[in-house]
């Protein structure tokens, strides 16, 4: 009898220590969601909450955002609600849903445009602080400028992104990872861009990557990864809307003086008929290749010393990031 009362009393403890546990971590949540309410807007994104909450005592933490707000710049996003859960037991994952429409104003140039969702699912897995696992799942994304009434600029019926890490290019001692970025749209309607039934799919690895997360908000994150060698490897962008189709794939960088650098290959049919007014005739065989006995084009361009060349012809100027 003795040791019953004893094991009753050890597990009060422990039920009434996690209690206290769980609604501290609960305010620290809350609190710190609501501290992003005091970024500038321009340095750091102002995010606000209309309303926050927490819930799922015991065993997860539900936060709920209504009435998102995220200011950044000239640019101002609202969504009705996000929620985010993470379990108890595995505090590495996060999943999370939104509640649409996203709504997205520019003061600058007084363009508004709404995108809607039939559902917006999203995941994060974390090795320690390494990404482990990034996904975003849509279905029925639609994008309008909804300046003046509704005009459709774009619709799938699914779209999802996805980032992976590269376990073998992880390097503690130099604290770098490697992520592969997969991303794909299906049934793409964008009639500005004449695209009628498309479907695009885009294959990266980025390397040279800090392997902790808590440093991707830094100032200095491009500047880290550039000085760590870091490279973007496009394995290849495709896209297609009926016979007519594009590939691209190259690998770039950053140079010493933080200009992009490297080479890409492009490969079309169909682009350069349905967007010929985009193209003066003259250029048409220096931006995209002269055409195949198929009617294919291909064109290498390659990105150095801030220009960008197709052969030894300049065709513009590549920038430094920062």
């Amino acid at each position: 009898m003795r040791r019953i009362s004893i094991l009753a009393v050890v597990l009060a403890v422990i039920v009434a220590g996690w209690t206290i546990a769980w609604f501290v971590i609960s305010g620290i949540i809350r609190d710190n969601v609501a501290a992003l309410a005091n970024g500038d807007g321009q340095t750091a994104p102002k995010v606000v909450c209309g309303d926050i909450r927490t819930s799922g005592f015991p065993f997860w933490f539900d936060l709920t955002c209504q009435n998102l707000t995220v200011t950044e710049a000239d640019t101002t996003v609202t969504v009705p609600e996000v929620r985010a859960t993470v379990l108890v037991y595995d505090p590495w994952h996060a999943i999370a849903a939104a509640t649409g429409p996203a709504v997205f104003e520019d003061a600058f140039t007084g363009s508004k445009r709404r995108l809607d969702w039939k559902s917006l699912d999203a995941s994060a897995r974390l090795t320690g602080w390494r990404i482990g696992r990034i996904s975003v799942v849509a279905d029925a994304p639609t994008l309008n400028s909804v300046v003046g009434g509704d005009v459709l600029i774009g619709k799938a019926s699914h779209a999802e992104v996805h980032l992976i890490d590269i376990p073998e290019q992880h390097d503690p001692a130099k604290g770098l990872a490697a992520l592969a970025l997969y991303a794909k749209a299906d049934d793409i309607n964008a009639p500005g861009w004449q695209i009628n039934d498309g479907a695009e799919t885009l294959e990266a690895d980025i390397s040279g990557l800090s392997d902790d997360v808590r440093t991707y908000g830094d100032e200095d994150v491009i500047q880290r990864w550039q000085a760590a060698g870091g490279k973007v490897k496009l394995v290849g962008f495709k896209g297609s809307d009926g016979a007519d189709n594009f590939a691209l794939a190259g690998t770039l960088g950053l140079d010493d003086k933080h200009r992009p650098q490297g080479q890409l290959t492009l490969n079309s049919k169909g682009l350069v008929e349905r967007f010929q007014s985009l193209i003066p005739e003259q250029w048409r065989p220096i931006v995209v290749g002269n055409p195949g006995p198929d009617g294919s084009y291909s064109q290498v361009l390659n990105l150095t010393n801030g220009l960008i060349f197709s052969g030894i012809v300049p065709l513009g100027a590549a920038p430094p990031l920062f």
